[in-house]
């Protein structure tokens, strides 16, 4: 039987990147993925700029659309504009992205299974993982399977909070800005990129919306679009961590990553750029300390991704309280979250430097509205 130091499961961002820094440590890593690549993933497909130097070199030549600046609408209208002379994201196709990912963690030295499911694992050390190819020994389990993740089930986790999630690609009229739209569900946006020469349509919602109805009003009047029909949508979920309890880091020898942790910002839903810091944190805790990874890892998720999942949680429920103050003020809203995504800022400092101030002043804002329209009702 076949003993690897580590078997990843899952070949998404995290996985491939947790595989590719093990294997050029020298460990002998297997990546199984259910699906043959490059496999088809839904996925709006935006990485913001700072994810660059996690990632290996000649990444960039994926991108179909660099992104420099944004719109923020209201219910499909009265937007507010924002640029930047620099790109602050890049959108990719996730299918031909994760299989550049995979190709290089392989190009490193790891083995890869693709189409291949996991089954289950036994034992603590070393780990009996069993797949439909076959069962291998490993001294570490690594679940990069996303938001069903069998890995974390069969640890003992499940997803506490998650966004509900559609998505068709259509016609449209932005190449290098992206559009958000608030006020279209109580928490939650929809959103159009560009994704080549076509756009991605979707909406995200953490309640139990009509999606599919919602969509098919916010594209009949948009101004971004050519087309005002809905085809071809399909859904998915998104984990997302607001609080300490909702990450899942794993147990011993078993340890998740990316979607399967829960490892996702709570405002807007990006989970590649921290599965990939995820991915880099958890490769380096294996390196570095062994016969204690999980806790080192531990340790290095909650000094660096969790600050920024806690902050944005506090900014997601606060702006989605209060979404036409948000979109009132908006141009400022977006102007400091292009910094956050071409690294230049953090949720933290966002939170520290004045944003806090701002929504206190939004939310006595729409208090005061609210007071003076129940006054006026109460006179009739």
């Amino acid at each position: 039987m076949d003993r690897y130091d580590a078997v990843v499961v899952g070949g998404g961002p995290s996985g491939a990147t947790c595989a590719r820094i093990l294997a050029e440590k020298g460990a002998r890593v297997l990546i199984v993925e259910r699906e043959t690549l490059p496999r088809f993933k839904l996925c709006a497909g935006c990485l913001s700029a700072r994810i660059d130097p996690l990632l290996p070199k000649g990444w960039k030549k994926l991108v179909l659309n660099s992104i420099r600046g944004g719109y923020l609408g209201f219910r499909g209208m009265s937007y507010r504009e924002v640029s930047s002379n620099l790109p602050v994201a890049y959108i990719v196709d996730r299918s031909g992205f994760d299989h550049f990912l995979v190709k290089e963690a392989v190009a490193s030295g790891s083995d890869l299974w693709e189409g291949t499911e996991f089954v289950r694992f036994e034992g603590e050390g070393p780990l009996k993982v069993h797949t439909t190819k076959g069962t291998v020994l490993a001294d570490f389990l690594i679940g990069a399977d996303g938001f069903y993740s069998k890995v974390a089930k069969q640890t003992g986790f499940g997803k506490t909070r998650f966004f509900r999630s559609v998505e068709f690609w259509t016609e449209g009229e932005v190449t290098d800005k992206v559009v958000i739209d608030i006020g279209l569900v109580k928490r939650g946006y929809a959103w159009i990129f560009p994704k080549g020469e076509l756009v991605s349509v979707g909406i995200a919602s953490v309640g139990k919306d009509n999606l599919r109805k919602i969509i098919e009003t916010y594209v009949a009047g948009n101004p971004f679009l050519k087309v005002r029909g809905v085809a071809g949508v399909k859904g998915w979920m998104i984990p997302f961590t607001e609080h300490w309890g909702d990450l899942q880091l794993g147990r011993g020898r078993v340890m998740l990553v990316g979607d399967s942790a829960s490892m996702v910002d709570p405002l807007l839903g990006e989970g590649i750029y921290y599965g990939v810091l995820g991915g880099k944190l958890l490769a380096e805790s294996i390196i570095r300390n062994p016969s204690n990874a999980l806790d080192l890892y531990t340790l290095k998720v909650r000094e660096t991704i969790f600050p920024e999942l806690l902050y944005a949680g506090k900014i997601a429920r606060t702006a989605y309280r209060f979404q036409r103050t948000a979109h009132r003020v908006g141009e400022k809203a977006l102007l400091r979250f292009l910094y956050l995504l071409s690294g230049v800022t953090s949720y933290g400092e966002l939170y520290r430097k004045g944003l806090v101030g701002f929504l206190i002043s939004a939310l006595n804002f729409e208090n005061f509205l609210h007071i003076i329209i129940d006054k006026i009702l109460r006179r009739r």
